[in-house]
């Protein structure tokens, strides 16, 4: 491959670590920054993570030797957690911690609010997938985003142009998610672990069947970018990261180290050529069933699939090479170079100067030196002991001594070894100084605006005797479903597009008007410039039909409808996660006006948060459990675009998991074999007197949503969820329990 390369450029190699060790093997393998988590809001809760003393270590180190650490707070925060988390964060702050990566928004503002000029990372688990969410994140003053996997290197080009003052960090090596990142609640809801509390039980790595197929259906191989560096360095990514917090020492080094070379081949102007020994060297670390490129040129595909049959067994080919890794890498600590001055004369202090590279230099004065009774010490003594920097971050690169010629001095090693000592965290301190900061301002909890609205207060939706009468809302995949939603009562419609034609939603928008229901258009899931083209390529009809409001599934979209002239009333779902009461502030001061109550939250968590918003609470929905630009049907059949429609996977409980193939958007949604059910949970319901019972359908026919409509209505449960035995029943989702 012939090298283009602008020597202007530049790259970050980011190498994960799950332990102090992996940290510094993973810097000695030529990481210029590390990622990282500690014992508490971390994505990785079951990696071994770093003590929150090692942490502050792992900061000096990375500073002494130049380089950059970066701390994980990339999961959603509950209001009860927001005091420990500022806490929590303070110290590594005044450390200089160079940044935080964050999903939650409550997480974002309060980093912003509290610690000034620490830069925030977005996280891939933000699922930014269009420039118009940079708009946004300029507000609390991100100055990086991690954009979904899934993105191709023409809509990596599109976020770079779009605003170049915006970093770009890419995953380039390791684990995929066949989710959208951010909007996979299938550990959550079938293993019991939230992936969005950095509890991920890796549910979609098991086997699943679908059209007779009948394997892991949902696991995609390792990715593996070191082919295409050079275009993704040229799309204009800045920071190549490598996955791996869970793995050991020796494959975090193992795989630095040779993205390291290759990084290095490219920015020096060399033709890039990637050995195909290093490539086998890379799977001989770790290997699922294959190694792809990603997203970077196919939206998906079968080849993409993990095949566990095919995965290299050579084990004691992959112990050596471990081995070798190990002996290169683990263990290893890095050194500064400098030059040492010491100066010993009769009957004064010692005094031993230390010179870094960097210009900064210190001096340390010692115990008196005395006059030898004995043996004097030599210069070549000297020398020898002081140079002894051991375990320190530094070695000696000259070594220059001062004495009297004719003086017979005498110092003990252990004086000697004292002032080393002196000198070097003398010079610590002196290189970590620039970092250092005081100015990190008090916690204070979101006030709501107007005094607010929680648990227990009279709000609109209360009727004159007193009595709680919340309104219901509707969203609707097909027209058969809306016309039965608005037989059955409903006060609000939510349109969504994934199967509706324009034809349909703008008929049913009349329909709403004449009957005086509320009609909102549902936005699709995820955002992507080419693959949302209903709304961008009928952006003015749309507008034209004068909707009441919006259902905004991510903020790109909420931008996007601002910047083209909707106007209405804006509804923050689910998806946006309103976790705490600081993510609830960051929503309204942006502009909404409503939001949905997440779904990982229990009643009391829910009925804690404090908004000026309106509130809806979801009580019956077939809970997406995963939104993903993989197809279930192109892997087991076969694109069938653009006829979207539904399928049934079965999990390795034979339970029925319906999927949406959206051909519209090329996207599929992965539903719950179960729906979610809380119309009867009423006196929960009234404690947190929400204006809206919002009951949100799949495949679920007109006859169905007429009874749930009328059982949210009535406060019942709805009839088929409860009996209809090929629906298998119903849960109450973590309305009572919660995540942990």
């Amino acid at each position: 491959m012939d090298n283009y390369f602008d020597n202007s450029k530049t790259a970050e190699i980011l190498a994960p670590a799950g332990s102090l060790e992996v940290f510094k093997a993973v810097l000695a393998a030529g990481a210029d920054a590390v990622y990282l988590g500690g014992n508490r809001f971390g994505a990785r809760a079951y990696a071994g993570n770093l003590s929150d003393l090692e942490i502050l270590d792992a900061i000096d180190y990375a500073h002494i030797h130049g380089k950059k650490m970066y701390l994980t707070v990339n999961t959603l925060v509950k209001n009860s957690e927001l005091c420990a988390l500022y806490e929590y964060l303070k110290p590594f702050y005044e450390a200089g911690l160079d940044a935080v990566i964050v999903q939650d928004y409550g997480v974002m503002k309060l980093i912003n609010e509290c610690f000034p000029g620490i830069d925030i990372h977005a996280s891939t688990q933000m699922t930014i997938t269009h420039k118009s969410y940079i708009d946004f994140l300029h507000k609390y003053n991100v100055t990086r985003i991690v954009p979904a996997r899934e993105l191709s290197l023409e809509e990596l080009k599109k976020l770079h142009a779009y605003d170049g003052k915006m970093e770009l960090e890419c995953f380039v090596h390791g684990a995929l998610c066949y989710s959208y990142s951010g909007q996979c609640l299938i550990s959550s809801f079938l293993g019991g672990r939230s992936g969005n509390r950095g509890r991920c039980a890796g549910t979609c790595r098991l086997m699943y069947e679908a059209k007779g197929d009948r394997r892991a259906l949902l696991s995609l191989k390792d990715l593996c970018a070191l082919e295409i560096l050079p275009e993704i360095l040229d799309a204009g990514v800045y920071s190549l990261k490598i996955e791996g917090r869970m793995k050991s020492a020796e494959y975090a080094a193992g795989v630095t180290s040779i993205y390291r070379r290759y990084v290095d081949m490219y920015l020096s102007g060399q033709d890039y050529r990637v050995d195909e020994k290093d490539i086998k060297n890379l799977l001989m670390l770790f290997d699922r069933g294959g190694m792809t490129k990603g997203y970077f040129f196919t939206h998906n595909g079968a080849g993409m699939i993990a095949d566990s049959d095919k995965a290299d067994k050579s084990q004691a080919q992959k112990n050596d090479y471990e081995n070798l890794i190990k002996s290169q890498y683990v263990g290893k600590n890095l050194k500064e170079k400098i030059n040492v001055s010491v100066k010993l004369f009769e009957g004064k202090s010692a005094i031993l100067s230390l010179t870094d590279n960097e210009g900064n230099s210190v001096s340390v004065c010692g115990e008196r030196v005395e006059g030898a009774l004995s043996r004097p010490l030599s210069r070549e003594d000297i020398e020898k002991q002081i140079s002894k920097f051991g375990n320190t971050d530094y070695e000696a690169e000259s070594i220059e001594t001062e004495t009297k010629a004719d003086e017979n001095i005498f110092m003990p090693n252990k004086a000697l070894n004292e002032l080393r000592r002196q000198a070097v965290e003398a010079l610590n301190n002196a290189r970590l100084a620039a970092y250092r900061r005081a100015d990190a301002k008090p916690f204070t909890a979101a006030q709501p605006q107007n005094g607010g609205k929680s648990s227990g207060r009279k709000n609109a939706s209360d009727s004159d005797d007193g009595g709680f009468s919340p309104r219901i809302s509707v969203r609707a995949m097909t027209a058969e479903q809306a016309y039965a939603a608005l037989k059955a009562g409903a006060d609000r419609l939510c349109l969504e597009t994934e199967l509706m034609s324009l034809e349909e939603t703008a008929r049913i928008r009349g329909l709403c008007a004449e009957s005086g229901t509320d009609c909102f258009l549902a936005m699709p899931r995820i955002m992507r410039e080419g693959r949302t083209s209903f709304i961008e390529d009928n952006t003015e009809f749309l507008r034209n039909l004068k909707f009441d409001g919006f259902l905004i599934r991510n903020m790109a979209e909420y931008e996007y409808m601002r910047k083209n002239g909707f106007e209405g009333h804006f509804t923050a779902d689910y998806t946006m996660y309103a976790f705490n009461d600081k993510a609830v502030r960051a929503l309204e001061e942006c502009g909404f006006s409503e939001i949905v109550y997440p779904v990982e939250l229990n009643s009391g968590e829910l009925a804690g948060l404090c908004a000026q918003a309106e509130r809806e609470l979801i009580v019956y929905m077939r809970t997406p459990l995963m939104i993903s630009a993989g197809c279930i049907d192109r892997t087991v059949k076969g694109c069938h675009a653009p006829e979207s429609g539904f399928g049934i996977m079965r999990d390795r409980k034979r339970a029925k998991l319906k999927y949406l193939c959206c051909c519209k958007y090329c996207y599929n949604i992965i539903y719950n074999s179960v729906p979610t059910v809380l119309t009867d949970r009423i006196s929960e319901i009234k404690r947190l007197a929400p204006e809206y019972l919002g009951l949100a359908f799949a495949d679920e026919t007109a006859g169905q949503v007429e009874s749930a409509v009328r059982a949210a209505r009535g406060g019942l449960q709805t009839d088929f969820a409860q009996g209809d035995a090929s629906c298998g029943g119903f849960t109450r989702g973590h309305f009572t329990h919660g995540v942990e």
